[in-house]
C-alpha cells in the first residue's frame, strides 16, 4: 500500500451493510464497434433488481447506468458519446483515466535520483498521463460474478514512464453501489494515479446546475494558470467550502478568482473522510454517494463542453451538461513532496476503492435506497 493511502480493508468493512442484501446478476457482453485500428469492442452489461451498468472494455468506458427515480423509471445518469469515433477523438471522456490522472509539471519528475522527462506538451505539462494513456487503450476484459473485469499492461518507458505496470480495473454491483477496484504492479519503481472520469447528470436535464453538491473536504489545492498545483493547500472558504451542500450553478457562476480561472469547477479537494462526496438531484429524487480510499477527489463541471457532441440519444453536450467526481491521488504529486505518495514499487502494489452508491432522497428524512 502506498504511504498515506486509506485502509482498503477498513473501508470495505465500513461499506459492508451495502451489500448485505446480495442481488442476483446478469451479466451479457456483445459487440460494440470496431475501432479506426479494427479492433473489435465489447460492452458489458451488468444488472440487478437495482442498477443496470454498460462498461467498454475500450477505455474502461461508463457507457450507461441505468437508475431509478421516485417513480421507479430506470434512466441513464451518466453522459455518453453517441459513436465509438466520438470516443476515440474524445480520449479522457468517462473513461479509466491512467497512467496518471491529473496533471504533472515541470516536464517530468524525479525518482530515486533519476531524472524520467515526460511526453509533456511546449508549456512542460502531462496531463492524464499523455497521448495513448489508459482511456484510449483497448483492455482485455472478462465476466466476473456480477462484474467485468479488466487488464491492461503498460510497458516500461511508455510517454516516459518507468516500469512495465500491471494494470487491473474490477467493475462490481452490490445492490446500488458499483464498486471498480484498481490495482497495479511494477518492475521497477514509478508513480501511478487511477481514477475514472464519468460525467454524472441525475436528472436528464441539458446541465446540473440545479443538482446539489457535497464535498467532505476542508481544504483544497492551489494551480498555476497551467492548472497544475503549486503545493500550496489552503483551507476552504466562501464558495469553495462545499461541506454543507450547494447547487452547481452557484459555484461554477461564481464570481471567485479561483472558480473564474477555470471557467467553473475543476478542483482538487482534500478529503476529510471517506464518504467523499454526495450529488442530490431533487426532481428526480435521485442520490449519488461517493465513498474511495482516496485523499482527494477533483470536481470538473464540463466547462468547455459547447454542443459540438451529442450523446447516444442524440442530445447535445452543453456546458455544465456532467459533473466529474474523480477519486484520486493528488495531481503533480511526483513534483511535491508533501503530497501523498503516489510511487509504485515491486513488492509495494497499488490498491485504491471508489464506491458509487445509487438511491433516493426521502426528503427530510434522509436517504432511502432504490
Amino acid at each position: 500500500m502506498r504511504k498515506f493511502s486509506r485502509p482498503i480493508k477498513a473501508m470495505l468493512g465500513l461499506l459492508a451493510v451495502a451489500g448485505a442484501e446480495a442481488s442476483a446478476c446478469s451479466i451479457q457482453s456483445r459487440p460494440f464497434g470496431m475501432l479506426s485500428s479494427g479492433e473489435q469492442v465489447r460492452a458489458y452489461t451488468v444488472s440487478n433488481n437495482r442498477i443496470e451498468v454498460t462498461v467498454l472494455d475500450y477505455g474502461g468506458i461508463l457507457h450507461e447506468i441505468k437508475a431509478p427515480d421516485r417513480e421507479g423509471r430506470m434512466e441513464n445518469v451518466v453522459r455518453n458519446l453517441a459513436t465509438l469515433s466520438d470516443y476515440e477523438r474524445n480520449t479522457s471522456f468517462s473513461r479509466i483515466i491512467g497512467r496518471f490522472a491529473g496533471r504533472i509539471g515541470n516536464g517530468g519528475f524525479t525518482l530515486d535520483g533519476s531524472r524520467y522527462e515526460l511526453a509533456a506538451r511546449p508549456d512542460g505539462v502531462i496531463s492524464h498521463g499523455g497521448p495513448g494513456g489508459f482511456g484510449s487503450r483497448l483492455w482485455t476484459g472478462r465476466p466476473a460474478a456480477c462484474g467485468v473485469d479488466l487488464a491492461l499492461t503498460s510497458k516500461d518507458g511508455e510517454n516516459g514512464f518507468p516500469g512495465n505496470l500491471q494494470v487491473e480495473a474490477a467493475f462490481r454491483l452490490d445492490g446500488a453501489d458499483l464498486h471498480i477496484d484498481y490495482r497495479a504492479t511494477t518492475d521497477k519503481p514509478t508513480v501511478a494515479n487511477l481514477t475514472h472520469h464519468a460525467f454524472f447528470n441525475l436528472s436528464g436535464a441539458p446541465d446540473v446546475y440545479d443538482h446539489e453538491l457535497k464535498v467532505n473536504a476542508g481544504r483544497w489545492l492551489v494551480t498555476d494558470s497551467r492548472r497544475v498545483p503549486t503545493g500550496e493547500i489552503p483551507v476552504v472558504t466562501d464558495i469553495l467550502d462545499l461541506r454543507g451542500g450547494r447547487k452547481v450553478g452557484a459555484v461554477v457562476n461564481a464570481l471567485e478568482p479561483a472558480i473564474k480561472a477555470s471557467n467553473g469547477l475543476d478542483h482538487t479537494f482534500v478529503l476529510e473522510e471517506r464518504h467523499a462526496a454526495t450529488l442530490r438531484d431533487a426532481v428526480s429524487g435521485r442520490v449519488l454517494e461517493v465513498f474511495t480510499s482516496e485523499p482527494g477527489i477533483v470536481v470538473f463541471s464540463a466547462n468547455s463542453w459547447n454542443g459540438s457532441l451529442r450523446d447516444a440519444a442524440g442530445q447535445p453536450l452543453l456546458k455544465g451538461g456532467g459533473l466529474a467526481l474523480e477519486t484520486q491521488h493528488f495531481p503533480n504529486s511526483p513534483n511535491i513532496s508533501h503530497f501523498p505518495t503516489t510511487v509504485v514499487r515491486p513488492g509495494t502494489p497499488l490498491h485504491t476503492v471508489t464506491i458509487f452508491r445509487f438511491g433516493l432522497d426521502a426528503g427530510k428524512d434522509g436517504l432511502q435506497g432504490p
